[in-house]
C-alpha cells in the first residue's frame, strides 16, 4: 500500500514540476515580449518618426530657454513658458547641463530655469545633425550640438541626452486607447 502511495505521490508530484515550469516559461515570455527594444517592436519608419519628433521637443526646449532669459518677455508669458518647458520632461527634477555657466555642470532642470530667469541673455541654437543611438525597451539616446551664445562668446557642446517613450492610455469619448509619448529626459 505504502509503495502505492508513494507511486502516486511521485507522479502527481512529476505534474505539478511540470505545470510550474510551464508557468514559468508563460511569465518569462511574456516579460520578453515586453521588455523587446523598440526598434524590435516597430518598423524602421515608425521609430524614426517618433524619433525626428523628439529633435523638434529638443529644439522647442532651447528656443524656450532662450526665451527665459529674455528681460522684454512678461512675468505672464514667462510663467507659460516654464509650464510648457515642464511639459517636455516627466519628471521636473531631471538633470540637464547647466548653460549658464562656463563650467557646464549638471543640476535639476528645476535649479536651471530659475538660474534662466535671472540670468543675462543668452542664445541657442541646435544642430541640424542628430544622432539616435542606444535604442532601449522604453528610450534612446540623442546626440546634437548646441550653440551657446553668451555675452558675445560663442561656445558649443555636444549633448547626449535620453529621451523616454511611454504607452499611455487616453480616454476618447467612452473608448479608451493607447497613445505613445516622446518625454525629454536626462542630459
Amino acid at each position: 500500500m505504502n509503495k502505492k502511495f508513494l507511486f502516486i505521490v511521485i507522479f502527481l508530484g512529476s505534474f505539478f514540476v511540470n505545470a510550474q515550469d510551464a508557468v514559468k516559461e508563460s511569465v518569462s515570455e511574456k516579460k520578453s515580449a515586453t521588455a523587446m527594444s523598440l526598434n524590435k517592436r516597430f518598423s524602421a519608419k515608425v521609430l524614426n518618426a517618433y524619433q525626428e519628433n523628439s529633435k523638434s521637443k529638443v529644439e522647442d526646449l532651447f528656443t524656450y530657454f532662450q526665451m527665459l532669459t529674455d528681460a522684454k518677455l512678461n512675468d505672464d508669458l514667462k510663467k507659460e513658458v516654464v509650464k510648457n518647458i515642464n511639459l517636455l520632461f516627466q519628471n521636473p527634477n531631471t538633470m540637464v547641463i547647466d548653460f549658464t555657466s562656463d563650467s557646464f555642470d549638471k543640476i535639476t532642470l528645476q535649479q536651471f530655469i530659475q538660474k534662466l530667469l535671472i540670468s543675462e541673455p543668452i542664445l541657442f541654437s541646435v544642430s541640424d545633425e542628430s544622432r539616435f543611438d542606444s535604442v532601449e525597451y522604453q528610450s534612446w539616446k540623442t546626440g546634437y550640438t548646441v550653440s551657446r551664445t553668451k555675452s558675445g562668446v560663442v561656445s558649443k557642446t555636444n549633448i547626449i541626452q535620453k529621451v523616454y517613450f511611454y504607452e499611455t492610455p487616453k480616454m476618447f469619448g467612452e473608448e479608451s486607447k493607447v497613445v505613445f509619448s516622446t518625454f525629454l529626459g536626462e542630459m
